[in-house]
Order: structure tokens, then C-alpha cells, then sequence
């Protein structure tokens, strides 16, 4: 088994749209080690990370058990790490919204083939 630590996906949505930050790419395992959040404007601003199996892939997240982190605040000009330790397995999905367009998702971790 091969480890690769990478960037595995940066996303700046489209305000009030989920968008997919990573998903896992067939036959690979992936840990999310941690989720980098910039708000790049003057104002405060919300934002949801989503975390779905393929199998019960949705767009957007109808159903509340595949929140990480609901409505959570961050403040204007600021930024959040988030320290996790998600196990994906292939085909999973880690999605971000937010009420703002200045926000940008950044998820790093390592892929396992």
C-alpha cells in the first residue's frame, strides 16, 4: 500500500451552494487530517462541512446526520483549522457551504492505494 500526503482538495463556493471540497477516488482509502477555512472579507460569515458516503450521496445535504459542522461562525478577515481524523473510504464525499462567496476550503490528509 502506497501513502500519498497531499493538498486533497481546495474549494471557494459559490455562497449558499454546496460544493465538493474532496471526494475519494476509486480503489483508495483516505484520512482527512485536517480542513483549513479563510474568510477572505470584511464581514463575518457561516459555513457547513459535510461528510457523505457514496452510497448516500446527496446535493445538497438533506439529511442532518452528515454534518461535521452545521451554521459554525467565522470571523470577518480570520481563518479556522480544523485538526480531524476522517477515515473515507472510496467514493466519499467531503463538502463545504457557506452564506458567503469569500470563503475557501482548503483539505489536506494522505490517499492510501
Amino acid at each position: 500500500m502506497a501513502n500519498t500526503y497531499k493538498i486533497l482538495g481546495q474549494l471557494n463556493p459559490t455562497a449558499n451552494t454546496q460544493g465538493n471540497v474532496y471526494v475519494v477516488p476509486a480503489a483508495t482509502s483516505t484520512v482527512i487530517n485536517s480542513v483549513q477555512i479563510a474568510n477572505q472579507s470584511a464581514t463575518n460569515s457561516s459555513y457547513s462541512l459535510i461528510v457523505m458516503p457514496s452510497a448516500n450521496f446527496a446535493s445538497p445535504a438533506s439529511n442532518g446526520m452528515y454534518y461535521l459542522i452545521r451554521g459554525a461562525a467565522i470571523a470577518a478577515s480570520d481563518a479556522a483549522t480544523l485538526t480531524l481524523s476522517l477515515s473515507l473510504p472510496a467514493g466519499a464525499v467531503l463538502a463545504a457551504n457557506t452564506n458567503s462567496s469569500s470563503l475557501s476550503f482548503s483539505a489536506f490528509g494522505v490517499e492510501i492505494t
